[in-house]
């Protein structure tokens, strides 16, 4: 079997200006207006995107990389953190640890911007 190492970050600004680059490529209409990475407690860093009522939101927090979708503060109705999310990650990234799996990593962002590639014109909002 082979074993893909996951790609590490050395510190939360190189995680946060990833996430920013694979944002501008994929998704260059979408404003940033929130950048934070340093003199935050508990080691948090936050990347956050607009287009519209839509908000993406990076979110860093005790080491784990969280990611959300947003609009008019709901997330989308069909859509499930451990449904879409947590088993893509374990399926997408086969050797990352099912209790790290939101461990900041280039496969992971990668995996939340192919996951928004894929399903933002599939979200449903309740309104």
């Amino acid at each position: 079997m082979e074993i893909i190492m996951v790609t590490k970050f050395k510190n939360r600004l190189d995680c946060a200006l990833y996430i920013r680059k694979q944002m501008n490529t994929f998704f260059p209409l979408w404003e940033e207006f929130i950048f934070e990475y340093e003199n935050l407690p508990n080691g948090i860093m936050e990347v956050d995107f607009r287009y519209n009522d839509l908000i993406i939101q990076f979110q860093q927090d005790r080491g784990s990389l969280d990611f959300s979708v947003i609009k008019n503060h709901k997330e989308p109705s069909n859509f499930s953190w451990e449904d879409d999310i947590h088993r893509g990650i374990i399926a997408s990234i086969p050797d990352i640890d099912p209790e790290w799996y939101c461990t900041p990593c280039v496969e992971l962002i990668d995996f939340y911007i192919n996951f928004l590639k894929e399903r933002i014109d599939t979200f449903v909002w309740d309104e």
